[in-house]
This record gives structure tokens, C-alpha cells and sequence, in this order.
């Protein structure tokens, strides 16, 4: 909203244009408004109103018209002109907000050049509820000589005036803090109750405008089906889950396709698993349903966590068993293997790429290319031997039972969390007795994941898998070669050999003794 009556001459000496978009003539320096007996031609003045009304949230701006009208009252009681309006609907001026006041900025901005001359507002609190921003604007009252009025009545002329419109301000600045207290005691009063936050956009999971606290069924069950394939014996991975979800049709509550970070999303979410949180602390479990358990839901976290780091070499989607393991035995660069044709002849071959870089950062050397199908058999051969002479896998020790603990550290929150409320502990001692709690809590029940996930990963017989070759199997075979082979140099044997290469033109690395220190002589 702008109010315009007609342009006057700034102090810098630059005209405003009035609202047909000509310069208006105008003698003296540029005013907001004059004061009784002021010899300048055409005057004018800014009021500054801020919203109040809760109805102002719709758009109806009813809080501002109001403010808007006082304004103008004082204004005509005083003689002055008004020029313009800087109206903020919406925007609050209390310590608590963040939100940037673009009209306050332009108003102190007008008045340091010098096109306004005074300033009007509703009420001390509707320009600021801030102590420091109020002060700030004082010296820059000061520093420009620009007047101040607001329909209260305070004075900026004298001393006693700024003390008491000072001591307006802190009251303001107070009542802002202490309703910020109240909203947060009442906000962690709820949370305390298992009623979770119900603002933000729409979670899967959970019905449209149900505020969280109805499941959607089928999205709920998409939700546990994921579950069972990241935790199953043969673990699947979030792009899998994404897949999944991708084929049953189902989009992201924005109507976006699934991938991998939105799925992740989903299960970070501590509203999948029905905790309740408040400025990050586990507070509880929320009273309403969710599509998984908080064991189930911690049993992801740690699953998610582990694969959080790098994945170690070899561990990769890959198309053969041994890419990645396979070096040149001059150069040490990674040996690419690709299928080609030769005079008619389709094969698989490994060899040093040129633009492939070494251990040493230099280019491949380019001097090895060979066969495949040869270098796996004897790594097949070498990799059997080794499943073969390792021990039985002896059965897993009995995990220890956590679910006392876990049930007692629950119901000493809550011991504690029942004194809290009745006034028999201060906010001070309660909380740091919960976060230390809650921290012992995290422990056992991180451990319990762990725990869970040990045992839904045990393999029987790893030589049955590994003699699996079928393609859907080859991640499996190639985590068993990387338990055995740490790396395999591979040397050039000539063009034009007929017979078989000799067995030490690949040098295998085993696991681990790439850490041995060579036994002296």
C-alpha cells in the first residue's frame, strides 16, 4: 500500500515524483510533514503500521486499516501531510522472528536520505518489540533529525521521553519472550503427552490433513514391505525398496518418482517409527499409530548408519566377479575386463586402459591384455580352496538379553517424567537427568539393533552360495571374494602363445597379508 500526494525537493536536491509520474514543484527541503508555521510548499508524511489482527493470516489486512486509520487521525490533528504507507501484514517484529522486514528497511532508508521528514506509527510495539533494533533507531532519529510520533503519545524530543519510550520497548521485548516460554512449555507439554508435531508437509505413510495421526494402509504397508527387504537374509538395498515402490505405482506425497535419498528420507523419519521428538530430543512414543515399531525403526537407523560409510572396493554394482580386484602387474592401474570380438571370435578380456590411472597417479601403461576366462578359473580355483579349508563356522554365542535393562531405564523416565509434571523437580534437573536417560537408552537399544541384525545375516553354507552363479547372486559371490583375495597382478605372457599361460604370470594377494611384515632372513 502506497499513499502518495505529491513530490517535494529531497535534501540531496533529487525530486520524488507524485502519483502521475511528474515532478511536482516544491521550495525547501523534503518533508514527511510540516509543523505549524513551516514555509515549505507542499508537505507530506509517512505513517508506518504493522498487523496485529490473527485475521490478518487470510489476507484481510483488517489489523493495518485500523492502525492505518489512527495514524492518519494524529496526522490530520497535527497538521501533517501523508506521503506514504509502509505497511507489513503478517510479519512480525518480536525477538522470535527470523523473517526479514523488507518495509521497516525502506522506511529508516528513506528517512536517511533525507524524502521523509517524520515518522508515525500505531503503537511503540507495532515498530519494534526488539530492545537492540529499538535503540538503533533512536540514534538513527538522532543522527538524521527525522521526527517520531506514534498515536500514544510517547516524546523522542527529551530525555525522560527516549527513558520511557526505552522502557516500553523492554516490557515489549519481555511480553514476547515470556509468550515464546508459554507456547514451548505448552508445545513440550504435548509432545511429553505422545501428541507429535502436527505442522509440515504431508509424510508417507500418513493421511492427507489427518495431522499425523491416521495411517494411510496401503502406504503403511509399502512402508513394512521395505522394511523386510533391507533386514532380510538376502539384504536389499533403498534403490531396491525404491524399485519396489516404483512398480506398485506408488509416488512420493509430492507426486514424484522414488529414489534412492527419498527413500532414506522416509525411514530417517522418527515419524515412521512413531517417536515422538521436541528441538531434537527423543521425548517418546507417539500415542497414534505408525507404520513401524520404534525397534523396527532403530533397526534401520543402524542398518543405514553402517552403509553410511565408503563401501569397501569390490563391493560395487558390478557386471564380473572380479572387477576391481584385477591390477597390472607393471603399472598397478585397475584392469578393465570387456567382452570383444576378435576375427569372429566373442571373448572376455582384461586389460590396462591407457587413460587409467595408477597407483602413482600416471596414466596406464597399456602393455597387458589377456584372456578372462582363464585369470577366473584359477581365482575360482583359489577362492573355493580357501572356503574349503576354513574351520566350520561355529554357532553364534548367545546375545545377551537387553530387554530388561531397556524396560527398566523406560520406566525410570517415566518415574521421571511423573515428578516433572506434579512441581517436584526443576526444568533444569529434569532435563538433564532425561538426556542422560535417553543417552543410555540410545546405547542398549543401538546394541539390541546390532544384535538383531547379526543374526538375520547368518549364512549356513557360504559354499553353496558361492557356487551359485546365477546373476542375480553375483553381489553375494563377490562380498565372499573380497573375505578371501585382496588384490591380483596381472603380467603380460606374449602374443601368439598357444599353450597355457604359466600360473605365475597373475600374483595373488590374499586378505590380509598386505599388513604381514616380511620375516627377516
Amino acid at each position: 500500500m502506497r499513499i502518495s500526494v505529491r513530490s517535494v525537493r529531497s535534501r540531496s536536491g533529487r525530486e520524488r515524483p507524485g502519483p502521475d509520474g511528474q515532478a511536482a514543484a516544491g521550495t525547501g527541503s523534503a518533508s514527511c510533514f510540516s509543523r505549524a508555521g513551516s514555509s515549505i510548499g507542499e508537505a507530506c508524511a509517512s505513517s508506518y503500521a504493522l498487523r496485529s489482527s490473527s485475521k490478518d493470516r487470510k489476507g484481510q489486512e483488517l489489523g493495518i486499516q485500523r492502525q492505518e486509520k489512527a495514524c492518519r487521525e494524529l496526522c490530520e490533528r497535527m497538521g501533517w501531510g501523508v506521503l506514504k504507507v509502509y505497511p507489513e501484514n503478517d510479519v512480525s517484529a518480536s525477538t522470535t522472528s527470523k523473517r526479514r522486514r523488507p518495509q521497516y528497511t525502506e522506511m529508516l532508508r528513506d528517512a536517511r536520505d533525507g524524502f521523509i521528514d517524520g515518522i508515525v506509527v500505531y503503537s511503540i510495539d507495532r515498530l519494534t518489540r526488539r530492545i537492540s533494533e529499538l535503540t538503533s533507531f533512536l540514534e538513527e532519529q538522532k543522527e538524521h533529525g527525522f521526527a517520531f510520533a506514534t498515536t500514544e503519545g510517547e516524546d523522542t524530543a527529551t530525555a525522560n521521553g527516549r527513558m520511557i519510550l526505552t522502557i516500553k520497548g523492554a516490557v515489549a521485548q519481555q511480553e514476547t519472550e515470556r509468550m515464546s516460554e508459554r507456547i514451548n512449555n505448552s508445545l513440550l507439554q504435548r509432545r511429553e503427552q505422545g501428541k507429535p508435531h502436527a505442522g509440515g508437509k504431508r509424510q508417507f505413510g500418513f493421511k492427507e490433513g489427518s495431522y499425523f495421526k491416521e495411517l494411510d494402509e496401503g502406504e503403511a504397508k509399502l512402508i513394512r514391505e521395505g522394511y523386510r527387504m533391507l533386514m532380510g537374509r538376502i539384504a536389499k538395498t533403498p534403490g531396491d525398496v525404491a524399485r519396489y515402490w516404483r512398480s506398485e505405482g506408488s509416488a512420493t506425497p509430492q507426486g514424484g518418482a522414488w529414489t534412492i535419498q527419498s527413500v532414506k528420507r522416509v525411514y530417517r523419519s522418527e515419524r515412521t517409527g512413531g517417536i515422538v521428538t521436541y528441538k531434537g530430543q527423543d521425548i517418546g512414543d507417539s500415542i497414534y499409530g505408525a507404520p513401524l515399531t520404534r525397534e523396527q525403526w532403530e533397526n534401520v537407523q543402524t542398518l543405514l548408519d553402517g552403509r553410511a560409510t565408503p563401501a569397501a572396493r569390490g563391493s560395487g554394482k558390478r557386471k564380473h566377479v572380479y572387477s576391481g580386484f584385477l591390477r597390472c602387474g607393471y603399472c598397478g592401474s585397475a584392469m578393465r575386463v570387456q567382452w570383444a570380438t576378435i576375427q569372429g571370435r566373442t571373448f572376455r578380456r582384461t586389460f590396462c586402459h591407457s587413460a587409467q590411472r595408477g597407483r602413482n597417479g600416471q596414466l596406464g601403461c597399456g602393455k597387458v591384455s589377456r584372456k578372462y576366462e582363464w585369470i577366473e578359473d584359477r581365482l575360482n580355483e583359489v577362492v573355493e580352496a580357501a572356503l574349503l579349508s576354513r574351520m566350520p563356522q561355529k554357532e553364534e554365542a548367545q546375545t545377551e538379553d537387553l530387554t530388561s535393562q531397556i524396560s527398566l531405564l523406560e520406566s525410570r523416565i517415566r518415574a521421571l517424567r511423573g515428578r516433572w509434571k506434579e512441581g517436584q523437580m526443576e526444568d533444569e534437573d529434569y532435563f538433564d537427568s532425561l538426556t542422560h536417560l535417553r543417552a543410555e537408552l540410545q546405547t542398549l537399544r543401538t546394541r539390541e539393533a546390532t544384535a538383531t541384525i547379526r543374526r538375520s545375516r547368518v549364512e549356513t553354507d557360504v559354499l553353496s552360495v558361492w557356487k551359485d552363479d546365477a546373476p542375480e547372486n553375483l553381489e553375494r559371490r563377490r562380498a565372499i571374494v573380497t573375505s578371501v583375495i585382496d588384490s591380483v597382478e596381472v603380467f603380460s605372457i606374449g602374443r601368439g602363445r598357444r599353450k597355457p599361460p604359466e600360473i605365475t604370470s597373475i600374483k595373488i594377494t590374499p586378505v590380509g597379508a598386505e599388513h604381514e611384515e616380511p620375516e627377516p632372513m
